[in-house]
């Protein structure tokens, strides 16, 4: 009969092997989950293996003498090592940041409710609107960050009309990224992080069509160069005819700041709000625009190209020239012993090739729609359990 143990989780399992083998200790059941990397490198270990197998042939079966001293490869092996340790601790890094920065928007926005909920004097019902439709905009704020840093623009995301359906004047103009995104020498060159001279929607696809589901981009507009004079009308109404002679645009979450900030000024100079808060609230914007601002510098600046390349090109010429060194003792031993060398060290480089940047729907980025779920029932329940003293008064 099993031993009974009784672990503090009501649901966990009660058998005590159970409950033992699904703890973290010893990596089950993690040695044996395959994680989202592992598709990423059938090929090249397939490749690594047909290598091996070729050499070890030629080695024992046609006695050609191909091994070499192990001192060819020993410092190689320490540089490799340096050099994947520095991309995946980079890597991290980028992810761990980018996770702090949310976390810090995110407390941010809440003291910002705090402080219009409850600071704001509430004269009519007029007052009570305005209210909760500029704490709305506070959500969207963070909605639209998570959309902006995805490069999905626009405000038809299902996410976010519904927080906007009551204000108005948002992305009158049509936005189509930053300058970081579409040209980083400013004269039209060759260096650019992503593809230019090409419709925004495109360069979304491209940077993201690996992580992105499909039906993603959906309601993603055309830009307004490929639109002809009867789709501008549709997509922009009025606004249409003025934009071909404007040359400007915004990013959707710095309208919304902007909104807010015009929000706030008024009912400052109405006096339905003290300076002290005014101040508080104004320097929480200020921190709102810096963490956009940190989370553009980190998903606008991919790990440089040529440090990429020169590190995939050196893990691969080591790791294919390893069987040469260790073919004499191990003979047959040597194709599995390159399979799980091979399998390491392009592990640790796909991992971090997969957590750089940390904005996407994969499953090893951030739960950034989980973040905003949370925050948006927080709001909700403020909206619905906590009525300011105000409002009690005119309930009366």
């Amino acid at each position: 009969m099993p031993v009974e143990f009784r672990p503090k989780d009501p649901n966990a399992p009660q058998d005590f092997w159970t409950y033992l083998t699904h703890r973290r200790g010893w990596g089950y059941p993690d040695v044996f989950e395959l994680s989202s990397v592992v598709l990423n490198l059938i090929p090249i270990l397939f490749m690594t293996t047909l290598w091996t197998t070729l050499l070890c042939l030629i080695y024992i079966v046609f006695g050609i003498n191909i091994s070499f001293s192990a001192n060819l490869t020993g410092s190689i092996a320490v540089v490799v090592g340096l050099l994947l340790g520095f991309r995946t601790n980079n890597a991290y890094d980028r992810f761990n940041e980018g996770r702090k920065i949310f976390a810090c928007m995110c407390t941010h926005i809440r003291n910002c409710t705090r402080a219009i909920w409850i600071g704001v004097e509430e004269h009519d019902e007029n007052d009570r609107r305005n209210k909760e439709i500029n704490i709305r905009l506070l959500l969207a704020y963070v909605v639209a960050v998570k959309h902006h840093i995805r490069y999905e623009f626009g405000t038809h995301w299902p996410d976010l009309e519904d927080l906007l359906s009551e204000a108005e004047g948002f992305q009158l103009t049509y936005y189509e990224g930053s300058a970081t995104l579409t040209d980083t020498t400013g004269d039209g060159g060759d260096e650019k992080p992503f593809a230019i001279d090409i419709p925004r929607v495109d360069v979304t696809l491209r940077t993201l069509s690996s992580r992105v589901p499909p039906t993603v981009f959906a309601n993603l507009r055309p830009t307004l160069k490929t639109m002809s004079e009867e789709e501008q009308k549709v997509v922009y109404g009025d606004c249409a005819t003025d934009l071909e002679d404007v040359d400007a645009s915004m990013s959707l979450p710095l309208e919304i700041i902007f909104h807010l900030n015009v929000y706030i000024e008024k009912i400052c100079n109405e006096s339905k709000l003290d300076m002290g808060k005014f101040g508080s609230i104004t320097g929480n914007f200020d921190v709102l625009i810096d963490s956009l601002g940190n989370l553009e510098r980190i998903g606008n600046t991919p790990i440089p190209t040529a440090y990429n390349v020169t590190l995939k090109q050196a893990v691969v010429l080591y790791v294919f020239a390893l069987p040469f060194t260790v073919i004499g003792e191990l003979g047959w031993f040597t194709i599995p012993t390159i399979f799980l060398i091979a399998f390491i060290l392009f592990g640790i480089l796909a991992v971090g090739s997969e957590i750089e940047n940390p904005f996407g729907y994969d499953k090893n980025d951030l739960p950034l729609d989980d973040y905003c779920k949370d925050l948006e029932a927080e709001v909700r329940y403020l909206q619905r359990h906590l009525p300011t003293k105000k409002r009690k008064e005119i309930s009366k």
